[in-house]
C-alpha cells in the first residue's frame, strides 16, 4: 500500500448531501485548499500541517487521517461511509445454492 493513501475512505457532505470520498493524503490536501478562508482556524491549520508533513514523509498517512477526520467532525462535514454488503452476509435461500433445507 502507498504510504500516503489513507486506510480507509473519509466521506464529507455538504448542506446539499452531495457526498466526497477523499482517499488520500493528497486529496485531503486538496479539499483543505478549497476551504473557505473566513472558515479556517486552528483545527484546520493542524490538520492541514499534518497532511503536508504527511506528503513529504515525515509523518504516517494514518496521522493525516486523524487530523483530517478530525477537522471534518469538527467542520460538521464528516459523512458515515456507505455500508457495504458482502456476499457472505446476505443468507441464501434454500434450492438455490444454499444450505440445503
Amino acid at each position: 500500500m502507498n504510504r500516503k493513501n489513507f486506510a480507509r475512505a473519509v466521506f464529507l457532505r455538504n448542506g446539499e448531501r452531495l457526498r466526497r470520498e477523499v482517499t488520500c493524503v493528497g486529496e485531503a490536501l486538496a479539499f483543505l485548499a478549497e476551504w473557505p478562508q473566513a472558515r479556517r482556524g486552528p483545527i484546520y491549520d493542524a490538520a492541514s500541517r499534518a497532511c503536508e508533513a504527511a506528503q513529504r514523509g515525515e509523518i504516517p498517512a494514518s496521522y493525516a487521517y486523524e487530523a483530517f477526520t478530525g477537522f471534518a467532525r469538527a467542520a460538521n462535514i464528516l459523512d458515515q461511509a456507505p455500508v457495504e454488503i458482502e456476499p457472505w452476509m446476505v443468507a441464501s435461500k434454500p434450492g438455490r445454492g444454499g444450505i440445503p433445507a
